[in-house]
């Protein structure tokens, strides 16, 4: 890792965590601080009036979430299935959507942004605690602000490195300005000061000064048409406005391009996305030469929506973390969080009958329905890891946390107990493994795109033909006796199973994260 450090200013930090296999369940030592923007903090307050021990829902005094780590390492099990696949022979449902609609490749995105947006408020819970009202004018704000910034612009560092490796003269003529971690790092910057902008209007009203003794808070200060102002900003009017321009601004316009004259239905080619980015820095610098850049500028501002939706699911953990700390608790937001997803799937595919759901030009009922699916991709991670339907590595087997479950166990014959003991030995390392990844995402995310840009870009001529050592492998190894479709799938299994999975049970067994 000294490379990774040394090129992109990534570093490693080794953290020993209480909970690592040796404490129990949850059990961590302290909060924890954000690695890098879209890798939340895990470490989350839970106390409880009940004593550790009593009751089938007791915790430790704190809890950590697993399902925040499983989840984001969900995103990028997805990531790195899909980015190893050989697109030349892959099946289209795992490439992404040319023109409009949804494939499998499009959800990776946004479940990327989803959970960056999770990790503000959590490595900024300051903002949200009660006890920050009775600091003179609030918490500071400063150090969060240069941390904020310096993240950011590492990020979109990091994604120029990404786009000119491997500095062959022809790429570098037409490098691209814009990309996945330079989106990452303009909407972490715009929901963060969001965030800090607007947060203390969540904070609970206290009495005026000199109002029974009690002194003045930065909450109670404010009026009350500031205050609602600016709570109603924060849930809800940054997403519409966002969205309101989008709207506004793609619908009224005609692009005055002569080849576009006929058109007057949403084109990716004629779009004001497709205008905007040709006369910011020409084709040559737009994804493949195309007349629009799929992370370009304003595709962006819906972009942020979603990470705005993670934000307000962040900001729920933190503000009901007593309710996130017990069985019973996390089960009934998890049915929450559901419910909402379904009806935002709902909503986006409604309204993806009037405007298309396209990742490449990200349209608002594209940013609908991922929001939906990311979070009841969340919802289920947390039911099954922290609502006690996954077995614990510290469980007894074939055992549920809840009483139910424990009833259950006891009425079952030794038999059917023995299966269940063997099913949770098999899914114990499932969990393991996306925990794992998920408190690296960043790494792998870099890692995966250094390897597969150097495999392409190193030549092979086979059978008379020019190839790369990416894709003569896979036709040569797999797809010259299986389909082509199902060849590429193998091949990214093998990367992920073989290389990827053991190298982040690697850095987990060692406490290793990279962070920025």
């Amino acid at each position: 890792m000294g490379w990774m450090s040394g090129t992109v200013g990534s570093r490693v930090v080794s953290r020993i965590d209480a909970y690592n296999g040796r404490k129990g369940d949850g059990a961590v030592s302290g909060q924890a601080s954000a690695a890098i923007p879209f890798a939340i903090p895990t470490a989350v307050d839970a106390s409880t009036a009940q004593p550790v021990g009593q009751g089938p829902e007791s915790v430790p005094a704190r809890r950590r979430l697993k399902a925040l780590d499983a989840s984001r390492g969900s995103v990028v099990v997805l990531r790195l299935f899909i980015g190893s696949q050989v697109a030349e022979i892959a099946a289209p449902a795992v490439l992404h959507a040319n023109g409009f609609g949804l494939t499998v490749a499009d959800l990776v995105f946004p479940g990327f942004l989803f959970a960056m947006g999770m990790a503000v408020p959590v490595s900024m819970s300051t903002f949200l605690r009660p006890s920050a009202m009775h600091e003179p004018g609030g918490p500071d704000r400063r150090p969060h602000l240069l941390r904020i910034g310096r993240r950011a612009t590492l990020l979109y560092a990091i994604g120029m490195f990404l786009n000119a490796f491997p500095f062959l003269p022809e790429i570098l003529e037409h490098l691209r300005f814009v990309g996945v971690l330079q989106r990452l790092a303009v909407v972490y910057l715009a929901v963060s000061l969001l965030y800090l902008t607007c947060a203390w209007s969540m904070l609970p009203v206290s009495s005026p000064a000199g109002s029974e003794g009690k002194a003045a808070t930065p909450a109670g200060t404010r009026s009350r048409v500031v205050r609602s102002l600016a709570r109603t900003f924060l849930l809800g009017g940054f997403p519409l406005t966002c969205v309101a321009v989008w709207i506004v601004a793609t619908y009224t316009f005609h692009n005055p391009w002569p080849e576009c004259a006929d058109v007057h239905v949403l084109a990716p080619d004629c779009s004001l996305e497709a205008y905007i980015d040709t006369n910011m820095w020409g084709v040559g610098h737009n994804f493949d030469g195309g007349k629009f850049d799929p992370e370009g500028l304003m595709s962006t501002l819906v972009a942020v929506v979603n990470c705005w939706a993670g934000l307000v699911v962040g900001m729920d953990i933190v503000r009901n973390k007593r309710r996130y700390g017990v069985t019973a608790g996390v089960r009934r937001r998890a049915s929450l969080l559901l419910a909402v997803g379904v009806m935002c799937v709902g909503a986006g595919l409604a309204l993806g009958l009037v405007i298309p759901i396209g990742k490449q030009l990200w349209t608002p009922s594209y940013a609908l329905v991922t929001i939906g699916i990311t979070t009841i991709g969340f919802g289920l991670v947390l039911l099954a890891l922290d609502g006690g339907l996954w077995p614990s590595p510290h469980s007894p087997a074939g055992v549920a946390r809840s009483g139910a479950g424990s009833r259950l166990g006891r009425w079952l014959p030794s038999a059917c107990t023995g299966v269940t003991a063997a099913a949770r030995r098999g899914r114990l390392p499932v969990g393991d493994t996306l925990v794992a990844l998920g408190r690296n995402p960043l790494f792998f995310y870099v890692l995966s795109e250094l390897v597969t840009d150097t495999l392409n870009y190193i030549p092979v001529r086979y059978h008379g033909e020019e190839g790369s050592v990416w894709s003569v492998f896979a036709d040569v190894g797999l797809a010259s006796w299986m389909p082509a479709p199902l060849a590429s799938m193998v091949w990214a299994l093998l990367w992920l199973f073989l290389f990827y999975v053991p190298l982040a049970r690697l850095l987990k067994t060692r406490g290793w994260y990279i962070r920025v």
